[in-house]
């Protein structure tokens, strides 16, 4: 065979031997540079990388002896009993106002004279049944003298003594009607305060008729005041007579505490809400009646396990799933019984230890089969 054919045979075949080792080397590095298998999580436990665990919002089971707090919009109120309205029984006009919003006033004081026909022939009613009265007095007397000396008659005395009777009676009757009027002679009515306080209301207009029963002052202790709470029908189970209350009022620094008072008996047909009077536990200078105010009761402890709905998947239409955290990253889907939702929060039959931490964002990332979110 020549020489150069020789030399080419020889590259040839240590080419191939060179290309046969890299091939071997390529093979064996392939095989140590291969990921190894995980180990099998058990059925329902899942494993999230760890740069994906700031995804998930993570709480800790809560005690269910811990309270329960439901916050309602308030508005600051006078105490029922430390509070009166000032109306005029009659048709009448407004001749003068003495009194105005926010003056401090003493139990008689003027606040507003009216006139009034109605009072003048009330007045006039009352003088005609005292002066019939009167007279009914001295026949009565005059007949029974006469029945004394043996010259009258039996059957006048006992009709002269049931005259006395009826205008007894329509004097009582006139006397009632004028006392509604309060002070003031002929015509004029005076309005006067019925308790020592604050004006807060007043309705009174020089010149102005009013109707009657018309309300045209209110007189409140400006130490005695409330704040009646609008709560919504499905926090009223959880409240109780003495329940504590924290109120907030944006004019005020700190928050004021009081006590469940009063539970309204009744639910505004559009609101769905109910009043709750809170008793103050002290009382401030700067509360006014009107001032709008937040209130956070604390509901009475119902020992149901809590948790927000946001943590609850619905599995097959019908079977709910949270994912409790087993250790770091690894997760377990366990079925709960829950009750019914209120309030964003749930309640936890079974399922669930205190002490557990749960998955209360993000559990979809878990498991993209869920269905929807409870």
């Amino acid at each position: 065979m020549p020489e150069r054919a020789q030399f080419r045979l020889a590259i040839g075949v240590a080419a191939m031997a060179v290309a046969a080792l890299l091939a071997a080397c390529d093979s064996s590095n392939a095989r140590e540079d291969a990921p190894k298998p995980a180990a099998a999580l058990p059925k329902g436990v899942l494993q999230v990388r760890p740069e994906s665990m700031k995804m998930l919002e993570i709480a800790v089971v809560a005690d269910p002896t811990g309270a329960q707090t439901a916050w309602a919009p308030a508005h600051v109120a006078f105490v029922e009993d430390r509070v009166a309205s000032v109306s005029v029984p009659v048709t009448a006009r407004v001749v003068s106002v003495n009194a105005h919003v926010g003056d401090m006033v003493k139990a008689g004081d003027v606040l507003a004279t009216l006139v009034s026909p109605d009072a003048l022939r009330t007045r006039y009613e009352v003088a005609a049944a005292k002066t019939a009265h009167d007279v009914a007095v001295v026949e009565s007397q005059r007949q029974q003298n006469m029945v004394d000396k043996g010259v009258g008659v039996e059957v006048d005395l006992r009709a002269a003594q049931a005259k006395l009777r009826e205008t007894s009676q329509e004097l009582s009757r006139a006397q009632g009607t004028a006392a509604l009027l309060g002070s003031g002679g002929a015509d004029r009515i005076d309005l006067r305060a019925p308790r020592a306080g604050i004006v807060a209301e007043r309705k009174a207009i020089v010149g102005s008729s009013v109707e009657p029963g018309s309300a045209l002052f209110m007189v409140g202790d400006p130490q005695s005041m409330n704040v009646v709470a609008e709560v919504f029908e499905t926090d009223l189970p959880g409240i109780r007579l003495g329940s504590s209350v924290t109120v907030e009022i944006p004019q005020l620094p700190k928050p004021l505490k009081g006590t469940v008072r009063h539970l309204g008996a009744t639910l505004d047909k559009e609101s769905r809400r109910a009043a709750v009077v809170v008793e103050l536990s002290e009382q401030n200078s700067a509360l006014r009646p009107g001032m709008q105010a937040r209130v956070g009761v604390q509901l009475s402890n119902q020992h149901e396990m809590l948790i927000p709905v946001s943590a609850v998947l619905i599995k097959d239409e019908s079977r709910s799933v949270v994912f409790v955290q087993l250790d770091g990253n690894r997760f377990e889907a366990r079925t709960v019984n829950l009750g019914r939702p209120f309030r964003g929060m749930v309640p936890v039959i079974s399922g669930l230890k205190v002490g557990e931490k749960i998955v209360v964002r993000g559990g979809l990332l878990l498991d993209g089969a869920a269905a929807q979110l409870l």
